[in-house]
């Protein structure tokens, strides 16, 4: 016995429906078959899909060490003109102390929300910071200005 179905009408614009043939012709399948196929794979190929939840996965670590670099960057790298490569360092260069104005730009958050989160108390805020930082740092504040917390 087949499951029960619904039917659906529609209309397609003309360059839509040219790519729906075309995949019918390549999968060779008749129009229902093909929006079937069509419709299990975008509703149920999200969560299916491992190579692509994979791919996102890389991209969140490519998107935290671009920001580690950019950190290193805005530290005040001085790097002259005509240097190939950079100095080579004992240590890594920490980023500068912050403004509430510019941690609110690297967590992507309100001003206002900081604020509320440093009443929360320290070590909440060191938690709260990290979870919200690019590259993971935890923040402190210390007098108007926010430090890196240390690993």
């Amino acid at each position: 016995m087949t499951p029960p179905t619904k039917r659906i009408v529609g209309y397609l614009p003309v360059e839509y429906h040219n790519r729906l043939r075309q995949y019918m012709d390549e999968e060779n399948l008749g129009e229902s078959a093909a929006l079937v196929q069509i419709l299990r794979e975008f509703f149920d190929g999200r969560q299916q899909n491992s190579e692509l939840e994979s791919l996102k996965s890389e991209l969140v670590q490519l998107k935290q060490r671009v920001a580690v670099v950019e950190a290193v960057l805005s530290a005040g790298g001085r790097g002259g003109r005509g240097r190939s490569l950079p100095p080579m360092m004992s240590e890594p260069i920490k980023p500068k102390a912050l403004t509430t104005a510019e941690l609110a730009q690297r967590l992507k958050v309100e001003r206002e929300e900081i604020n509320e989160a440093v009443l929360q108390g320290v070590e909440e805020f060191k938690k709260w910071s990290r979870s919200r930082d690019p590259a993971l740092i935890r923040w402190q504040k210390r007098g108007e200005l926010f430090h890196q917390v240390e690993r």
